[in-house]
């Protein structure tokens, strides 16, 4: 008898660890945002679709901010103060007419919690996912509107870094909607099919109304319903894309990043201090900041010497908001235009004399 009960509990134990071990799959996402060395108005699909968006409202949407710590991602997100990014490629209407599904997951960071404060949109009515009602995550569909059962203010008063992860689901056949906080289920129930029409926006609803403020990383749609298990994985950090933070060469950049960005682990050197350009040197594009931090702290894109193009190396572009020389400009190397005033900031330059002949070139 004790033999046999060995042996039960010793299966038991076995595919109990087995159980723990396997991660719910999470399939191909229909688009996924990461901001990882995105700049200027386009947000590059890191899944394997294409499904780039387009920053409408640049002026209020701003690429390579603070990323989420929990997400897998962690250097870099987006910054939205009523912004807006358009993805004219993912079409609605199977979800407003079909029987389409849909799951729609972020990291959101809010720093402002009052009123409407929507994420997910249409260009016109349909869909609008995000905050409501004082602090609430909410679904919307143009007329199925409901909230999560968690007050965001008191929720966030606990919370160490102020990041929650969101995610929507809905399911087109049986008509059910769910709202997921940190991987949990804070609502499920009937919900019917959006109206509307048009494509996915982000950032508002129904072609940018009632925006988001705050931050937001690892942006992505599925057009199914993912498993309870599969947002919990996302909620702990995993990738939408299925990507991992292995760290094989050991140089502090995923080799997933160095791989998407070179296509290899030898071009990017997380531990080389350069100077560059070159292979392996720690300063690939030879802009005068290392491989690592470019990752790490300007979340500029380290193959590329002026990541937001504005004829001024990532180098010299300290973002201190202070002009010192030319070598030290206090720009933004992920905004070309740092003061918003139409000119690019490499053609602005305090140390140079005005001359009416020459205005396009001026400070």
């Amino acid at each position: 008898m004790k033999s046999i009960l060995l042996k039960l509990v010793t299966l038991i134990t076995v595919f109990g660890s087995f159980s723990l071990s396997v991660h719910a799959q999470i399939p191909d996402p229909a688009f996924y945002f990461d901001f990882e060395g995105d700049s200027g108005d386009t947000v590059v699909d890191k899944g394997i679709n294409g499904n780039d968006g387009i920053v409408t409202r640049p002026g209020q949407t701003t690429l390579g901010d603070e990323g989420a710590p929990g997400g897998s991602t962690p250097a870099t997100g987006a910054s939205f103060s009523d912004g807006l990014i358009e993805v004219s490629t993912i079409d609605v209407s199977s979800i407003v007419s079909q029987d389409g599904s849909y799951t729609l997951s972020v990291w959101l960071k809010p720093t402002d919690l009052n009123g409407d404060k929507f994420f997910f949109g249409q260009t016109s009515q349909g869909i609008h996912n995000g905050i409501r009602n004082g602090g609430f995550l909410h679904q919307a569909h143009w007329g199925a509107d409901t909230n999560g059962a968690t007050n965001l203010n008191n929720y966030l008063n606990n919370d160490d870094d102020g990041w929650i992860h969101a995610a929507w689901t809905y399911d087109g056949a049986s008509d059910t909607g769910k709202i997921y906080l940190d991987g949990n289920i804070d609502w499920e129930g009937n919900k019917n099919p959006p109206n509307g029409s048009g494509n996915l926006i982000i950032g508002g609803r129904d072609g940018g109304g009632y925006g988001y403020v705050g931050l937001a990383d690892d942006i992505a749609m599925w057009d199914e319903v993912l498993s309870d298990g599969a947002i919990e994985e996302l909620a702990n950090g995993a990738s939408p894309s299925g990507a991992s933070q292995e760290d094989d060469d050991e140089d502090g950049l995923p080799d997933s990043y160095e791989e998407r960005l070179v296509d290899n682990l030898e071009d990017l050197n997380g531990n080389g201090v350069g100077p560059g350009p070159g292979s392996g040197t720690g300063d690939f594009d030879g802009d005068g900041l290392t491989d690592l931090d470019e990752y790490e702290e300007t979340r500029t894109n380290p193959i590329k010497k002026d990541t937001d193009e504005d004829g001024l190396s990532d180098g010299v572009e300290t973002n201190t908001g202070e002009w010192v020389s030319i070598n030290s400009t206090g720009t933004d190397p992920l905004n070309a235009d740092s003061d918003n005033d139409n000119l690019l900031d490499g053609v602005e330059n305090p140390d140079l004399p005005y001359s009416e002949d020459d205005p396009e070139d001026q400070p």
